[in-house]
């Protein structure tokens, strides 16, 4: 299964990139970028990363349940 990346403008003026699954669901959005060519070097980064990316948990502990009346 294959994601594919797309590189659009904001405003006219900025590029910014998302990655899209194979269905066509937004998996994630980039920050905005000032020319094309560092839009691309992010998607080089992010798939570096991605690639050996760890799980970090920041989720709060959900509360223990009350006694149920």
């Amino acid at each position: 299964m294959t994601g594919t990346f797309e590189i659009y403008t904001v405003d006219h003026a900025l590029y910014a990139f998302r990655l899209k699954a194979p269905d066509g669901t937004v998996l994630a959005v980039s920050g905005h970028y000032s020319d094309k060519q560092s839009a691309v070097q992010g998607i080089r980064r992010t798939r570096e990363c991605a690639a050996a990316g760890l799980i970090a948990d920041q989720c709060l502990p959900l509360p223990e349940p009350g006694p149920r009346s």
